[in-house]
């Protein structure tokens, strides 16, 4: 490690924030680190730094769901953001792994030398998921018997689940974007969500999704 990328460190437990440090000095001698101790604050310290590793027990944070995160990563897409978290659901590392690219993650309890590695590699700008975070996104999907939705609108899920715009959708299955805007209206109002983010877990529960799908 050089000691040209700044970190930051998003982590409000004293003892994790002890151990990153001294892997941090370990590797990287006297890199400048910063602190956040909330979403805010790192939202601040990324936007002076943008091509800083930010390390982020996202559980610890006052983030109020993934896709805020996700948002977060694609808003500073030239920094990485290496994930250190305690518990971590099935469902929210898909969602990570799926809507970003900046991203890594490990659990606290990993191995001195899977620590390690995520370090280095987040250096790197380079993604990596431990062993445990990779057995989370091969975990399979609860199947819905009562789909409530047709085969078109099976299909456009899954576009939306993929992150594809209303205009891209159109442009792919040669329909006007007011037939996608109300196909959207009729899938959100089946399976009774609101966001992009409801709709997305929901396709990936009903196993209408795989992560195979996607270039983690």
């Amino acid at each position: 490690m050089s000691d040209r990328i700044p970190i930051i460190m998003a982590d409000n437990q004293p003892l994790t924030r002890a151990g990153l440090l001294y892997f941090i000095r370990q590797m990287s001698g006297s890199s400048a680190v910063h602190d956040a101790t909330e979403k805010a604050e790192l939202i601040r310290l990324l936007t002076q730094r943008p091509n800083a590793l930010a390390l982020l027990d996202y559980t610890l944070f006052d983030f109020t769901q993934a896709q805020e995160l996700i948002n977060l990563c694609a808003r500073f897409s030239a920094a990485h953001v290496l994930l250190i978290s305690a518990d971590l659901s099935s469902s929210f590392v898909k969602l990570v792994s799926v809507g970003t690219t900046n991203t890594s993650m490990v659990f606290k309890n990993s191995a001195y030398t899977e620590i390690a590695d995520a370090l280095l590699a987040a250096w790197r700008g380079e993604r990596y998921l431990c062993s445990h975070v990779q057995e989370l996104l091969h975990l399979p999907e609860v199947q819905y018997e009562n789909n409530p939705l047709t085969k078109t609108e099976v299909e456009i899920l899954k576009l939306i689940a993929l992150g594809k715009s209303s205009k891209e959708i159109a442009a792919m299955r040669y329909l006007s974007q007011h037939t996608v805007a109300s196909h959207r209206k009729n899938i959100f109002r089946k399976i009774e969500v609101n966001t992009v983010y409801e709709a997305t877990r929901y396709a990936m529960r009903m196993g209408l999704v795989d992560i195979a799908d996607y270039q983690i």
